[in-house]
């Protein structure tokens, strides 16, 4: 077999091992979302992506109109579902047609510690953009809005580190209420891992 010919049969072979595990990786998909709104950070939305990939949740959903750094979600872009809506009504629509739930992670008066939050069943966290935070429409179409407790002078995380201690802290709750399916990570039970390839 020449040269070019082990390359391609190398390359089918990675290529179905993809997809084997892309598979494997789906079956097992948590009910949560995480969105972000108008971001104005590149990198951050990458590294949220990253995040609900190692998470397992369902989908990312970004409003806007701006490119996000894929370089920072590290491939796992390549098996998590991301989807981008214009603007605030088209994220809201999103939500119905998927059945999610807002979770608005917002310093805002009626909001909750994520301590103390109790979160729905098929929640959407939505994270507001790094200058300007969620508008009101989004706020007021949330059934609930949490803020992380912070004791430092800068009053605010980024991005994506805001969007995992909430995603974190989600799991955590389910773990506590024995309702977290592979707690220790890896992937869904019972299916073997590829042999040979």
């Amino acid at each position: 077999m020449n040269h070019e010919l082990k390359e391609r049969f190398r390359e089918q072979r990675r290529e179905e091992r993809r997809a084997r595990r892309r598979a494997e990786y789906r079956a097992g998909l948590r009910p949560a979302a995480v969105a972000a709104w108008e971001i104005t950070k590149e990198h951050n939305m990458g590294g949220l992506v990253r995040t609900a990939h190692a998470a397992a949740l369902e989908e990312v959903v970004f409003a806007g109109t701006r490119d996000w750094n894929v370089e920072a979600a590290k491939t796992s872009e390549l098996y998590t579902s991301v989807t981008q809506v214009g603007d605030a009504a088209a994220l809201l629509e999103h939500c119905r047609q998927r059945s999610w739930t807002l979770v608005a992670v917002e310093l805002d008066p009626r909001s909750v510690s994520v301590f103390d939050a109790t979160y729905p069943s098929r929640p959407c966290f939505l994270l507001g953009a790094e200058l300007h935070g969620l508008p009101e429409e989004l706020l007021d179409a949330s059934e609930l809005i949490v803020q992380i407790p912070q004791w430092g002078l800068v009053p605010s995380l980024n991005l994506a580190i805001a969007g995992s201690i909430v995603i974190y802290d989600f799991l955590a709750k389910l773990k506590r209420a024995g309702k977290l399916n592979r707690p220790d990570g890896g992937l869904v039970e019972g299916i073997p891992e590829p042999q040979g390839t």
